[in-house]
């Protein structure tokens, strides 16, 4: 039996949060989420199996969202990384992590499981280009 999936879901809204934790579950997806990007960090630290992060590319604070992505690249060089942006066309590309899409929000966990499940079935040097 193949090892469960996890996911690291970063949204600053509850509900939004909470929706799709509970919908990326149905899916069979191990979900952990974080509020902010401090919190974000600290999972990222403290579960050393997250497989996917999605993360709000809009998201404020400290530390944003492509800030994020980026440090959990560092930490995990296969880390596969997708964002969700509300205007995903303006986030500069030199700000992105390479090979990550774009899920324009608002979303429905079902384009998060397709999108998740099209990075883990993917060949090593395909990169999805598509925002989906």
């Amino acid at each position: 039996m193949a090892r469960q999936i996890n996911v690291l879901l970063v949204a600053d809204d509850g509900l939004t949060r909470t929706i799709a934790a509970d919908g990326l579950s149905m899916y069979g997806y191990g979900v952990v989420t974080a509020r902010d990007g401090e919190d974000a960090v600290e999972q990222l630290k403290a579960h050393r199996r997250i497989d996917v992060l999605v993360t709000d590319a809009d998201m404020g604070g400290e530390r944003d969202g492509l800030a994020v992505a980026t440090l959990a690249r560092q930490i995990s060089p296969k880390i596969d990384v997708i964002y969700v942006s509300r205007i995903p066309y303006r986030i500069p590309e030199r700000a992105k992590v390479r090979g990550a899409p774009c899920v324009r929000s608002p979303y429905h966990p079902h384009q998060l499981a397709s999108v998740i499940a099209a990075l883990r079935h993917r060949a090593p040097s395909e990169d999805l280009k598509a925002v989906a």
